[in-house]
């Protein structure tokens, strides 16, 4: 028993030797670990030291870097890739802003003496050279640039307004004193004016002592139908437009009147229906044209009482006149409103159809102009009036071209006075213009497209105008009168053109179509043409 106590007290001794054993290794183990853990620890931390210290370093050098890139080391500022201070160098390689050396090289150094500013190399203004690097980092100044570009032109511009703006106002002051000049200048001439209209109506109501007043009434027809009166002063007489009396001859014509003692000579047969104009040729003294609702234009040798030819158209004819530049041409004036030129040296039919400007209206009026080199139309021509609308025709380039007369219509006649170069326009009362207005004035060229129609006087007649019926002009000594039937007073008004007032007033019993001046023997007449007859008042 006590062996055996001793072997397992021995057992026990030598497992807790063991285990000691095993323990004491196990601590050491332990310990070797966590030195080991320790080391690592710092080995980690020094690592990561070195790695900030680098990248410290590496920033700061990145730093210097960029500084060293970037600035001018003249004036310290940050250079550009465009502009006066993009990047520039020299040929030792430093860089610099482009204006600062610039400016180093040519006022800072002498001229033999030129060297760079960081080395000291000789340099010169020819060794400058643009660099373009692709990762040069600079400052985008292009958008500064355009702005300063644009200031720099709004400056010019301002500057350039200014100076014309002083300029326009020394002229507007130019101006001024003229236009005061001028003022002085009208007054002047007002002044003259009052005192020539003084002894202008002292001689002119001498001779408004002699009035107008009935001489005779010849009847033409007592069926009616005149229509249009002109007179020959070459061979003194009048024509008057009549319907037929001889049942076998039906149709119109026109009688002859002797001016001498106003006694009915002939009557020739011309129309098939209402002869709507007739006029005598200025210079083939001879020649008479009529145009009539039968679609003809006649010429007849009124002499030898012998139609010469006969010219057809495609709408009945309202009025006729005359070339002023060219006897040998006439007009005339349709109901569809085209106006139709014809040449008498030419009997196969008209030369042309003229434009009518789009005014489809029938041409009531046609009236022959002159020649005339201070006129609106100087190289002769016609004026032409619609219902609507008024143009004066001048030739250019052997075509006649309408010029339109701005006046205010509907429009009744036209008719033209040589001796004060003034044109008379006639026009119906509308809804603007309460009365029938008779317009005396001058036809003055603006441009070789347009006119201008300066008014000289404005007639007013009567609220009432429905005939279609012709006012004409007088030449008196030293005035020039405008007779026209008023068909709300049924009277004749004559007008003085010098003063502008009414001089005369004449009843009539019946409605006036047509109406001329005769002069006979320095003994001057007014011819007025009712539908049956003519009468005649004479001057004294």
């Amino acid at each position: 028993m006590e062996v055996m106590e001793i072997e397992v007290e021995e057992g026990e001794a030598q497992m807790e030797h063991v285990v000691e054993g095993h323990s004491e290794e196990s601590d050491n183990d332990n310990a070797d670990d966590l030195e080991i853990q320790v080391q690592t620890e710092d080995t980690k931390d020094n690592d990561e030291n070195e790695s900030k210290a680098k990248k410290a370093k590496e920033t700061t050098l990145n730093e210097s870097d960029v500084d060293s890139d970037q600035s001018c080391p003249i004036c310290m500022d940050l250079w550009t890739s465009s502009g006066d201070h993009r990047l520039c160098c020299l040929r030792c390689g430093h860089l610099f802003g482009y204006s600062c050396i610039l400016r180093w090289l040519q006022t800072s150094c002498t001229s033999g003496n030129r060297r760079c500013p960081q080395c000291n190399r000789r340099a010169a203004v020819k060794d400058i050279r643009m660099l373009y690097a692709k990762k040069l980092t600079s400052i985008d100044t292009s958008e500064l640039d355009k702005l300063k570009e644009q200031l720099n032109n709004v400056s010019s511009e301002k500057n350039r307004i200014e100076m014309e703006l002083s300029k326009y106002t020394l002229r507007q002051k130019l101006f001024e004193q003229q236009i005061a000049s001028m003022r002085n200048r009208i007054s002047e001439l007002e002044s003259q004016q009052s005192e020539i209209n003084v002894h202008s109506c002292q001689k002119i109501s001498k001779h408004m002592i002699k009035k107008f007043h009935l001489d005779r009434s010849i009847e033409i027809c007592k069926d009616g139908g005149c229509r249009v009166l002109d007179y020959n002063p070459w061979f003194g007489f009048l024509v008057v437009s009549q319907k037929s009396t001889n049942m076998l001859f039906s149709g119109y014509g026109i009688k002859k009147i002797d001016s001498d003692k106003f006694q009915p000579r002939q009557f020739i047969l011309l129309h098939n229906q209402v002869i709507r104009d007739i006029t005598f040729n200025t210079t083939q003294h001879s020649l008479l044209l009529s145009v009539g609702f039968d679609k003809c234009a006649k010429l007849m040798d009124i002499q030898n009482h012998i139609i010469l030819h006969t010219y057809q158209t495609g709408s009945p004819l309202w009025s006729c006149c005359w070339s002023g530049n060219n006897s040998n041409v006439f007009f005339a004036g349709a109901q569809n409103g085209s106006i139709t030129q014809f040449d008498i040296r030419q009997t196969s039919g008209a030369v042309e159809t003229l434009d009518n400007a789009g005014d489809r209206s029938p041409v009531v009026s046609l009236a022959t102009v002159p020649f005339n080199p201070g006129s609106g139309i100087s190289r002769g021509g016609f004026i032409a009036c619609h219902l609507s609308t008024c143009y004066a025709y001048e030739q250019k380039d052997s075509k006649y071209l309408p010029k339109q007369i701005f006046l205010e219509g509907p429009f009744i006649s036209v008719c033209y006075d040589q001796k004060n170069n003034h044109t008379l326009i006639s026009s119906r009362p509308n809804a603007r213009q309460p009365h029938a207005r008779h317009i005396v004035c001058t036809i003055e060229k603006d441009s070789e497209e347009s006119t201008i129609c300066n008014v000289v006087h404005t007639f007013h007649a009567g609220n009432s105008q429905q005939l279609l019926s012709r006012p004409c002009y007088l030449n008196i000594e030293n005035d020039t009168l405008v007779a026209a039937y008023q068909e709300s007073s049924t009277s004749i008004s004559l007008w003085s053109v010098s003063t502008g007032k009414q001089v005369n007033s004449l009843p009539v019993s019946d409605p006036v179509v047509d109406m001329c001046a005769v002069d006979v023997s320095n003994n001057l007449y007014l011819a007025t043409l009712s539908s049956k007859k003519v009468r005649i008042y004479n001057h004294g």
